[in-house]
Formats: C-alpha cells, sequence, structure tokens
C-alpha cells in the first residue's frame, strides 16, 4: 500500500470557528485518536477565545496563519509583523500556550526554498517555523468537503510526494468538511498511513 511505513500530520486553516464544524471535528479526531494541528486567524482568536483554549486542551495545536487573512508577500514587514505578532499574542491571552509555526494564507510565501524574505524574517524574529502543506485536499472549492472527485486528486498528490515519509494535509474549519473528515480517515487508512503528533 502507497502509505506503508509514511505517516500523515492533519491541519485545518481558518479557525477557530464556525463553531458547529470545530465541534465535530474535534469531536472526529478525538473518535478516531488523531492529534491536529489548526492555524487560526489572530481575529477569530479574539472574538471567540474559549475555542481556541477548546483546540488546546483536547491535545491539538494552535498554531498562527495570520491576523485576518491577507497576501503576506503584498503588504510592508510592518504589516507583516503586526499580523503574526498580534495573533501570537492572542493565542498566548486565550491559551497560554506559544505557537510555534506560522502558515501564511494561500501558502503565499511560504514555500521551501521560495521564502517571501519579510515572512522568513518575522517568522524567524517571533520563533516560529514556517509550516506548509503537501496535500491539499480543496476542501473549500465547490463542490466544498473531501469526496467524489477530490479523492482521486488527493491520491495523485500522494503519488508524487512518494519520496516524503511525513506530510502535512490541509484542510479547513468549515461544514463541508466536518462531515466528510471520518470518511477521508477511513480512505487514508485504508491507504496504509498513519498519523503522527504535529
Amino acid at each position: 500500500m502507497a502509505g506503508n511505513g509514511k505517516s500523515l500530520i492533519l491541519s485545518f486553516d481558518d479557525g477557530p470557528t464556525p463553531v458547529n464544524p470545530l465541534m465535530k471535528i474535534l469531536q472526529t479526531l478525538q473518535q478516531n485518536n488523531i492529534k491536529a494541528e489548526f492555524y487560526v486567524l489572530g481575529t477569530k482568536v479574539k472574538q471567540n477565545p474559549s475555542y481556541a483554549k477548546m483546540i488546546v486542551n483536547a491535545g491539538h495545536k494552535v498554531q498562527v496563519h495570520s491576523w485576518e487573512h491577507i497576501d503576506l508577500t503584498k503588504v510592508s514587514k510592518e504589516t507583516v509583523q503586526s499580523q503574526l505578532e498580534q495573533t501570537r499574542q492572542e493565542i498566548f491571552k486565550a491559551t497560554g500556550v506559544n505557537p510555534t509555526r506560522i502558515r501564511p494564507p494561500y501558502g503565499a510565501g511560504g514555500w521551501p526554498g521560495h521564502y517571501n524574505r519579510n515572512l522568513a524574517d518575522v517568522a524567524s524574529g517571533l520563533s516560529l517555523a514556517i509550516q506548509n502543506w503537501d496535500i491539499d485536499t480543496e476542501d473549500w472549492k465547490a463542490p466544498k468537503g473531501i469526496k467524489g472527485a477530490k479523492i482521486t486528486m488527493i491520491e495523485n498528490q500522494f503519488k508524487h510526494n512518494g519520496s516524503k515519509t511525513r506530510l502535512n494535509v490541509l484542510m479547513h474549519v468549515q461544514d463541508e468538511t466536518s462531515q466528510d473528515l471520518q470518511s477521508f480517515i477511513n480512505v487514508l487508512k485504508g491507504w496504509g498511513y498513519t498519523f503522527a503528533m504535529p
């Protein structure tokens, strides 16, 4: 099987809300004994700190996405600093935990060998490692969710990442993904993958 000896980290962007999808995602992860990472928006954490805390209390990692989901490669270094630092502060205020990673919105400027200089400098100064994804479920594209033709598209991505032994799988905190998550986990297990601690 393709996944033999390989492990996955499940990651979810744009949280911690909406609430209902988050609750269902957390429930599904718990039922499968999987720990994931959540790349959150600072504005949402500020509005809903208890849900960021809930993610941490469930044993998952809360990491920096940005303050308001802008393309960090198209703004000044000062704005990048503000976007990351404010989000980091809100995460700590809500959870008592300092995040260790940043995933830039749209993945912009966050690919190894092609890091945006401002992003790399600011992230380093805040002790944040830049972490993009290996597998994009495209769960946000219509039709939303992770089923049907998307499974074939995802399987093809796995084939093109043949040499990696640990892969980061990108999803989003949204209703359709929360509904499809259990069946998607079943598919990944069927392909022979295990789940690593983030």
